[in-house]
This record gives structure tokens, sequence and C-alpha cells, in this order.
């Protein structure tokens, strides 16, 4: 009997979809992992619209048409913790090791677990909008510009994989990573998303993150759905 010998290297679009393919296997098997960052998005999104929401004031527009669209993107970061665990305990086990013993492209490994990740935060960030449509928020453009707002939460939601990813492989440990995820939090409270940057203090509101991050997101998400051309037209305030 004649055993052949495999000859070449798997390409980095095969690479990088069998990883994706194997993560999202692993999902699929924990829907515990699905089913808490849903909830997570969820009661938080609740949480600002009712408990927080009231008091804070907008001016020109509802507290929900400014809060979903920043919230959304903001939110990738509360599901993106998770991957960055991820990344650490495949990485202790010795997953990465052994794949770096194969005839593969070391970057595609690192390109599925993102996309992989990616595709988990879209999912959540969508199921987050929906929920804000429920509560009362509406797109105040048309379907092609709600539908380039989704592609732009699309293509954060890849960004912050990769972020987290890196932070995975850095932290040297599952713990470690958790409380580097966690780190990322605060700075989404630091920026407009749930508050206009005229009130924060003086002292933040020139700050890199409060000017820029992530609002700088809530700029793009705004114009593309509409939120931010409507709120011009009810109010002579400047939007953040």
């Amino acid at each position: 009997m004649t055993v052949l010998v495999p000859t070449g290297t798997a390409g980095p679009l095969t690479t990088a979809f069998t990883i994706a393919a194997r993560t999202g296997l692993q999902l699929a098997r924990t829907p515990q992992v699905l089913g808490i960052a849903v909830v997570q998005s969820v009661l938080f999104l609740l949480m600002f619209r009712y408990v927080i929401g009231g008091a804070i004031g907008v001016e020109g527009v509802s507290y929900v048409e400014f809060l979903v669209p920043g919230f959304v993107v903001s939110g990738l970061i509360f599901t993106a913790g998770g991957s960055a665990v991820a990344v650490a305990e495949d990485a202790a086990s010795g997953l990465y090791d052994r794949l770096r013993s194969l005839p593969i492209p070391g970057i595609a490994v690192l390109a599925g677990r993102a996309l992989a990740d990616a595709a988990l935060m879209f999912f959540v960030a969508l199921v987050t909008l929906l929920v804000g449509v429920v509560v009362g928020f509406r797109f105040g453009g048309s379907a092609a510009e709600a539908l380039a707002a989704i592609g732009l939460v699309a293509v954060f939601s890849l960004a912050f994989a990769w972020i987290f990813v890196w932070l995975g492989l850095v932290s040297g440990s599952a713990q470690a990573a958790q409380g580097l995820g966690i780190l990322g939090v605060p700075f989404s409270f630091l920026s407009s998303a749930f508050v206009r940057s005229t009130r924060c203090p003086r002292c933040s509101r020139s700050s890199p993150i409060t000017s820029r991050s992530p609002s700088w997101s809530r700029r793009g998400v705004d114009c593309c759905s509409g939120t931010r051309r409507r709120r011009r037209s009810s109010t002579a305030f400047p939007t953040t």
C-alpha cells in the first residue's frame, strides 16, 4: 500500500477559513458564550435607556436616538473581552505551538480567529440594534444609508477583534486576558457615546478619548443612518 505524502501548503484563505470554522464550531458547542454576550449587551442597553437615560439630557433629540448608535459600537468592547480570554486559553493549551509546526501561514491562523470573533461581535451588535429599534430608535435615512451603517459596524467588529486577539496573545494567561479586556470598558464611558462631550469636564473634553474614540465611530454610523441629519434639522446645538 502506497501512502501519498502531501505536498505544498494550505493557502492563507484556506487556513483562515478553517480556523474560523473551528472557532465557530466551538461557539456552537458552547451556546452559553453567545447567550451571555447577547444578554449582557441587551441588559446594558436597557439599563442606559430606562434607568440612567432619564437623568441624562440631550438637546434636540430623544436620548434613545442619541444612545443607540454609540452604544452599538461601544458595546463591541463588552463582547470582545471574551475573545482575548479564548485566545489566551488556546495559547496556554499549546494549540498555536502545534499549528506553528505546520506548513501554514502563521498570520492566517490569527486572521481566522479574528474573523470568527468579529462574526460573533457583529451578531451581538445586530441583536442589540434590533432591541434598540424596539425601545424607540429609528433610522432617519434611507435603506442604503442604514445598510452602510450596518456595514460600518461590521468593519468596527473586525478591528476590535484584531485588537483583542493581540491582547490575548500578549497577556500570558486567561486571567490576565480577562483583566486586560475589562480595562477597555472604561474608555467607552470616557467617550461621547453616552453623553455629549460638551457636558464633560473641560479637562476630559479635549482629550483624544472624549473627542475621537469612539465618537468618530458614532459620527460614521450617525451619518450613514441619518440620525445626525435628523439632529441638525431639529436643533441648533452642535453634535459630538
